[in-house]
């Protein structure tokens, strides 16, 4: 078991680490947002950040309704 961040493949998710020490919900909600962290989270194996990066918009954009 991981308390401070998921696990992935046997590691500390760092961002969701970050999130839980800041107290925050999401990433979208963090004013250093989007951080060097989260924007090249997962790009070494492939991924491609924009979703993610959206959808913490999408998020934040639903607080301030």
């Amino acid at each position: 078991m991981y308390p401070h961040g998921c696990s992935v493949l046997g590691r500390v998710c760092k961002v969701k680490a970050c999130c839980e020490e800041r107290r925050l919900n999401h990433c979208g909600e963090c004013r250093e947002f989007p951080c060097e962290m989260l924007a090249s989270m997962g790009v070494e194996a492939g991924f491609d950040p924009k979703p993610r990066l959206e959808q913490c918009r999408r998020w934040a954009g639903e607080g301030k309704e």
